[in-house]
C-alpha cells in the first residue's frame, strides 16, 4: 500500500484486511476509501478499492435477493408498467410536496387522496396523442433511503426500472436540500442520472488473461495508453475479473471502469418539476434552481397543481426528452390506434427497428415494406430494412 495515503487511512486497511464478514469488510472498506487523500498520486489506489467495493456490494445483494425469494409476499412498491412510466419521487417533509396533487393534476385519479400520506405508490395514467404514460407518485425518499430506511431500496428499486425520473422539488422550501438528497441517495444505489453509459465494455471469458483494446481513433489518442492499460488491467483484477476483455470506444476515466464492471450500476434521465409554483416568490426559486442545476437537469419544469399549471404538451416534452419517436403500423389497411415508440437517441430509426421492436421472426422472414408519409412528395412508397423513419409513418410489414 502506497505511503501516500497516511498513517490513518493504512491502519483502516488493515481492518478491512482483517474483517471476515461481508458486511464487516464493506464497512471498513468505505471507512478506508473516506480517508484516503484524494489526488493525482492515489488515483488508482482508489478506483481499485472502488472496485473491490463494488464486487464485495454485488456479493451482499445476492445474498439478500436470495434470501427475499424464500419469501412469497408481493410488495406493493412492485409496479407492472403500463406505457412510458414516469416515477414521482421527491424527499420527506411535512406538510408535502405536492406530488399526489401533481398526480391528480395529470390523471384526476387521486382526488381523495391530496393532502394525505400515503405510504405506498400511487398510481395514474395520462394520454397524450394515443401515447399512454404511468405516472407513479412514490412515498418520500428519507436520508438513508439508499440503506433501506423507510422501504428505500424497494423504491430505489422502482427507479432503476422506470423510463423517466421526476425529482418533484417543493418551490417553498430549499431546493438545494432536497435535490441533494435525492441526488445522493441515488448515486449510494448506483443510479447515474442524465449521463450516457461510458464508452467501454468489459466481457469475461474463459483464458488468456485480460486484453485491452482502443477501438476508435478517440480512444487511440487518449494520453498514455499502455499505463491506462494497465491500470484498467488492475481495476477488473480487483473486480473479479481473470480472463477478460475490454473495449474502449472513447475517453475515459478509471472511475467509469469501476462502473463498467459494476452490473448494478444504471443509468437514467431526470427531470425536475418544480411544485407550488402559485406561491410568492417561487418564481425566483424557479429561476435560481434552474440556473444553479442546468448543468445537471437539462429539463426543469414549473408547476402549480392549484392554479392547473402544467404544459399541456407534457406528453410531447417527456417523449422529445426520452429521445423516443412516434410511429405506426398498419395491418391489411387498418392502421393500429396504438403509436409504436422508437429510440431515436443514437440514429435514426430504420425499418429494421419496426421488425425488432415487434418481434424478431419479422426481421428474419421480411420481404418489404410499405411507408405512408403524409404531406411528402410521394406519399406511399416501397421501401427495404434500412429506409429512415420519421415521425408519424405508417408503416406495414409483408413476409415471404
Amino acid at each position: 500500500m502506497s505511503s501516500n495515503i497516511g498513517q490513518e487511512a493504512q491502519a483502516a486497511y488493515e481492518k478491512y484486511l482483517d474483517a471476515k464478514s461481508i458486511d464487516e469488510r464493506i464497512k471498513r472498506l468505505e471507512e478506508f476509501l473516506s480517508l484516503v487523500p484524494k489526488h493525482k498520486a492515489t488515483e488508482k489506489i482508489v478506483a481499485l478499492n472502488k472496485s473491490r467495493l463494488a464486487k464485495l456490494r454485488r456479493e451482499q445483494e445476492a445474498e439478500k435477493i436470495r434470501i427475499k425469494a424464500t419469501s412469497k409476499q408481493i410488495s406493493p412498491f412492485s409496479i407492472k408498467k403500463e406505457g412510458i412510466q414516469l416515477i414521482l419521487i421527491s424527499d420527506y417533509h411535512s406538510p408535502g410536496v405536492g406530488k399526489t396533487s401533481l398526480l391528480n393534476l395529470l390523471t384526476g385519479a387521486v382526488r381523495d387522496k391530496i393532502g394525505k400520506f400515503s405510504p405506498v405508490p400511487e398510481i395514474g395514467i395520462y394520454e397524450h396523442n394515443k401515447v399512454r404514460f404511468q405516472i407513479v407518485a412514490m412515498p418520500p425518499i428519507r436520508q438513508g433511503a439508499a440503506s433501506g430506511i423507510g422501504n428505500g431500496k424497494e423504491i430505489i428499486s422502482q427507479l432503476r426500472a422506470c423510463d423517466l425520473i421526476c425529482f418533484c422539488v417543493d418551490l417553498s422550501r430549499d431546493y438545494k436540500e432536497q435535490i441533494e438528497l435525492l441526488l445522493n441517495e441515488l448515486n449510494k444505489s448506483h443510479v447515474r442520472i442524465n449521463v450516457p453509459p461510458p464508452p467501454i465494455t468489459i466481457e469475461k471469458t474463459g483464458s488468456n488473461k485480460i486484453q485491452v483494446f482502443f477501438l476508435t481513433n478517440e480512444a487511440r489518442e487518449l494520453n498514455d495508453v499502455e499505463d491506462l492499460t494497465e491500470k484498467i488491467k488492475e481495476i477488473s483484477h480487483a473486480g473479479g475479473i481473470r480472463n477478460g476483455v475490454v473495449k474502449v470506444f472513447g475517453k475515459i476515466e478509471l472511475d467509469q471502469v469501476v462502473d463498467a464492471l459494476n452490473l448494478s450500476v444504471v443509468y437514467k434521465k431526470i427531470i425536475i418539476l418544480g411544485t407550488k409554483g402559485d406561491l410568492a416568490l417561487t418564481k425566483n426559486t424557479f429561476n435560481e434552481l434552474e440556473k444553479s442545476y442546468s448543468n445537471i437537469f437539462p429539463l426543469v419544469i414549473g408547476t402549480s397543481a392549484k392554479k392547473k399549471k402544467i404544459p399541456s404538451d407534457f406528453g410531447r416534452i417527456v417523449l422529445n426528452y426520452l429521445q423516443k419517436m412516434k410511429v405506426y403500423t398498419m395491418n391489411k389497411g387498418i392502421v393500429d390506434e396504438k403509436p409504436l415508440l422508437l429510440d431515436n437517441s443514437i440514429n435514426q430509426p430504420t425499418i429494421r427497428d419496426v421488425t425488432l421492436k415487434i418481434h424478431r421472426s419479422f426481421l428474419e422472414s421480411f420481404d418489404h415494406a410499405v411507408v405512408i408519409r403524409k404531406d411528402a412528395k410521394q406519399e406511399k412508397k416501397k421501401v427495404g430494412l434500412k429506409y429512415l423513419l420519421k415521425e408519424n409513418d405508417i408503416i406495414e410489414l409483408y413476409t415471404k
